[in-house]
């Protein structure tokens, strides 16, 4: 049996390199120059690693990268990875890359530049220690995650659909589980319009879309536990021009959280009919927008995958639960492609998208990079029975 802890151990000098490279980058979304900056790190370290590297240039984002490594075997896994952050131009130079105690701190540094090489280094790992039989374990390298990915999850659809498993390096929660569902994830606008008129002198020739719009928020709202788990939220209005006038326009963003994909249509159907009823004369109503992410089920090839993944963390010495959770991430879409999916496989951390605060538990890295080289093996194994 490889002593991945041994062979992770040894290369942890380097990995920190890396890791410190990566938090003093700015590389939120829209800075294609920084995460740029990351995908020509990320690139050499695959080279250097053995992969053979394919580049997707990109005009508005970052370009995205895929490495993979060919075997001998009949497994396809699949690694996906995100090289961009939420943060702005100008926050690495704020709060770099620092260590305090058993603790390493940045922007980014467990959201998920952490996670990123711990796939990077966790198959080098089994590289080095010789396996070889699967047919192939890829990384694909995403640089636009934090905005749901509307490039990658096409590129990376072509490597996800099929494969054995998709792996998703996203920081284990902080308790250090991993994630095995997800709910499903959109975002749906109402634009409500009326009539204008003097608020004073003839408020009765106006249609307020202001008050209409309070009626449907009131109702949307209600919807909460439509369905178990089903979350709804109207988190931004806007309306009006001035306090004398009776509005003529209001909209509201709403966001809607599902947890099987089955809840989709009846919770989209029970939105329409709200907002299809007049409930101020004179005013009408439009719902536009939709579920982006579908739901990350856990289904049973999801729970062989944890079974593995809590035996190969039972063999390094310790003992991981898997959650469910409401966050979205890469995992929603290639569960939605019916891709065995496992998310959270990333060392352990927490305040992310906190610049300040943000911080990586430095004794999980060996031992989380080691659980996921041998999670990789396990499913290379179970394939070739």
């Amino acid at each position: 049996m490889t002593d991945f802890s041994a062979l992770l151990s040894s290369a942890l000098p380097n990995y920190l390199r890396d890791l410190e490279t990566l938090v003093n980058i700015d590389c939120g979304t829209h800075s294609k120059a920084g995460v740029d900056a990351v995908a020509r790190l990320v690139r050499d370290r695959l080279c250097d690693f053995g992969a053979e590297v394919a580049d997707f240039p990109q005009q508005r984002f970052g370009n995205c990268i895929y490495g993979r490594w060919r075997g001998t075997g009949n497994a396809r896994i699949l690694l996906i990875g995100h090289m961009d952050t939420v943060y702005s131009d100008g926050t690495a130079s704020q709060s770099p890359f620092r260590r305090k105690g058993a603790r390493a701190m940045g922007p980014g540094v467990v959201d998920m530049k952490s996670g990123l090489l711990n796939g990077l280094y966790a198959v080098h790992a089994i590289v080095r220690s010789g396996f070889t039989a699967f047919a192939e374990i890829g990384i694909f390298c995403n640089s636009e995650e934090e905005i749901g990915s509307p490039v990658s999850r096409d590129l990376y659809a072509q490597f996800a659909r099929g494969a054995d498993a998709a792996l998703i390096l996203e920081g284990a929660r902080a308790s250090g589980a991993i994630v095995s569902a997800r709910k499903g994830a959109g975002t749906f606008k109402l634009t409500v319009r009326g009539k204008a008129a003097h608020a004073g002198v003839e408020p009765e020739k106006g249609a307020s879309a202001i008050v209409a719009l309070a009626h449907y928020t009131q109702a949307l709202q209600a919807l909460n536990g439509f369905r178990p788990g089903l979350t709804i939220n109207v988190g931004v209005i806007r309306g009006g021009t001035r306090p004398n006038v009776v509005a003529d326009l209001a909209e509201a963003e709403i966001d809607v959280r599902i947890v099987r994909a089955d809840d989709a249509a009846p919770l989209e159907q029970a939105m329409r009919e709200i907002v299809a009823r007049e409930v101020v004369k004179g005013t009408v109503a439009e719902l536009s927008g939709g579920l982006a992410n579908p739901p990350m089920e856990k289904t049973e090839a999801t729970a062989r995958l944890v079974a593995l993944a809590k035996n190969a963390a039972r063999e390094l010495g310790f003992e991981i639960e898997d959650v469910a959770t409401g966050g979205a991430s890469d995992g929603n879409f290639t569960a939605g492609l019916g891709t065995p999916t496992l998310d959270g496989l990333g060392p352990v951390g927490g305040k992310a998208h906190n610049a300040m605060e943000e911080f990586l538990n430095l004794d999980t890295v060996v031992p989380r990079a080691a659980m996921l080289a041998k999670l990789i093996v396990a499913i290379a194994r179970e394939s070739a029975k």
